[in-house]
């Protein structure tokens, strides 16, 4: 009797941990959620390609459209997910907790960098130290960012190189913002002339050169600062012309329309021919 009492209690014991998990994940549910994820990928491509050409096409809103991909992004992986568990798995909420609990700390000791740099990347879209668009400086490398993922961020140099930064380090570093949202920048050429050279006349031939630049962005104003500096033991004048540029696409074509213009109209003048001033001995 005291066996037979067993064996009935055994039966009505409730099913374990692992033959919960085999009742709620059978192969139609894996296959289905595999399904999700793929239409997910690709939506989520379709969508980033919709988000781009809206970009190119609208000019003056070119940012604020690229910055709604990161956000789609998410919004979209975040809405499968919860269709996958919700929907087609739909476990009780004590089968959930308990699982979620045991692959949490599970993944958390396996993957702590993967989670840093997701974590930084839903930090950067929340705090947006930069967007999408934006040129930004971080230790050598210097870019437009291209696209903000959870993982890492990328930016394309001048040289047309893709940088990809994990996201834990940009929130771990000091990070340049040349433009922050605003589609116009500022631009720095540095030009050297003789120091003998007519100072207040190189300063008007600067100014002339830049407001003849197509670049040009016009509501913002245009700096020459002069400066001495010593060259190749020479004493030499150091322009620093500062403009903005009408659009950070432009910026290294806009910095080379400037240098070439003011050296062009220097060398007219002659201006690149004045004597040269060297350190004087030391006695």
């Amino acid at each position: 009797a005291q066996a037979q009492a067993t064996e009935t209690g055994a039966e009505d014991a409730p099913p374990t941990e692992i033959s919960e998990i085999g009742r709620l994940i059978s192969v139609g549910k894996i296959l289905y959620a595999i399904l999700i994820l793929i239409v997910t990928y690709f939506l989520n491509k379709f969508v980033g390609l919709v988000i781009d050409n809206l970009a190119e096409r609208a000019t003056n809103y070119r940012l604020f459209i690229k910055r709604l991909g990161p956000a789609s992004r998410i919004l979209i992986w975040s809405l499968s997910i919860y269709i996958i568990i919700a929907g087609v798995i739909a476990p009780p909420m004590q089968t959930v907790i308990a699982i979620g609990a045991s692959i949490g700390i599970a993944v958390g000791f396996a993957s702590q960098d993967i989670l840093k740099n997701i974590f930084g990347g839903i930090m950067i879209i929340l705090d947006s130290p930069f967007q999408v668009g934006d040129k930004i400086a971080v230790g050598d490398h210097y870019g437009e960012v291209t696209s903000i993922g959870l993982r890492s961020s990328r930016i394309v140099t001048p040289d047309d190189s893709v940088v990809s930064i994990p996201n834990a380090e940009l929130m771990n570093h000091a990070v340049s913002n040349s433009n922050s949202g605003a589609l116009n920048c500022q631009v720095v050429a540095e030009i050297y002339l003789p120091a003998t050279v007519d100072i207040p006349a190189v300063k008007r031939l600067a100014k002339d050169a830049v407001y003849a630049s197509s670049y040009l962005f016009l509501n913002k104003p245009v700096e020459v600062i002069v400066l001495n500096e010593l060259k190749d033991r020479n004493y030499v004048v150091k322009l620093r012309v500062k403009a903005y540029v009408l659009d950070i696409r432009y910026e290294f074509l806009f910095k080379s329309d400037m240098t070439e213009m003011i050296l062009e109209e220097c060398n007219r003048r002659g201006y690149l021919e004045g004597e040269v001033m060297p350190i004087p001995s030391q006695l």
